[in-house]
């Protein structure tokens, strides 16, 4: 058994983002290598008249799924839908399921995103910005969470002419510019907005920024 292996040995994950490209994969890559995992718990929504529980369904039937099928029929017993929105207070989880994340999770991979890059702001910020903020609200909650990962972008500080790996300033709060956004006319946010994302090319490498700004401000004891 591999070092990786090992360590997701009788561990809960919460997988935001399940049903997009990222999700997928790693989904995938941890039934196939991991199968002493004890549960995947995926936030799910409903989309475009499809139940929650459908697109689970629909996603486990990929082709992407085919060697873990082979080798392990039931390793659909190991994935644990739960229903939610991240634009949502309190993500539109359930009582019943928020208990039982409190209790099971102890790793978190955040996948979920709007990766359009001509997104207006207001929707970049509420999924990418504020989802992630609620998220880190009910991690910090959560009684045996041992790592929080972030998918964020190559490109969040696409701006910055050489680029480490670090932490760079952004020019306004992010919870701050979401309220102010929140009670403008849309015409309005969109047309300052090309002011507001400064020298970033898109609502979306902005967003992510943003994003990586208020993790840094609010992870607390978080790994």
């Amino acid at each position: 058994m591999s070092l990786v292996s090992a360590y997701y040995s009788g561990k809960s994950i919460l997988i935001t983002g399940a049903t997009g490209f990222l999700g997928k994969v790693l989904i995938e890559k941890l039934l196939r290598c991991c199968h002493d995992l004890k549960a995947i718990y995926v936030l799910v929504r409903p989309k475009d008249g499809h139940p929650m529980q459908t697109r689970v369904e629909n996603l486990l039937k990929c082709k992407l799924f085919d060697r873990v099928r082979e080798e392990w029929p039931n390793f659909h017993e190991k994935i644990k839908p739960v229903g939610a929105d991240l634009t949502q207070p309190n993500l539109a989880i359930s009582p019943e399921d928020t208990k039982e994340l409190l209790s099971e999770i102890n790793v978190i991979f955040h996948c979920a995103a709007t990766v359009r890059f001509d997104e207006p702001l207001k929707d970049a910020l509420l999924l990418n910005v504020m989802g992630t903020q609620q998220l880190l609200v009910l991690a910090h909650q959560m009684k045996n969470l041992e790592a929080l990962i972030h998918i964020s972008t190559a490109y969040a500080n696409c701006n910055q002419r050489h680029i480490e790996e670090a932490f760079y300033p952004v020019p306004v709060e992010p919870k701050k510019l979401f309220d102010m956004v929140t009670w403008m006319d849309e015409s309005l946010v969109e047309a300052i907005t090309p002011k507001l994302i400064g020298d970033w090319p898109n609502t979306y490498t902005f967003s992510k920024a943003l994003t990586e700004h208020l993790i840094q401000q609010e992870k607390g004891d978080l790994n």
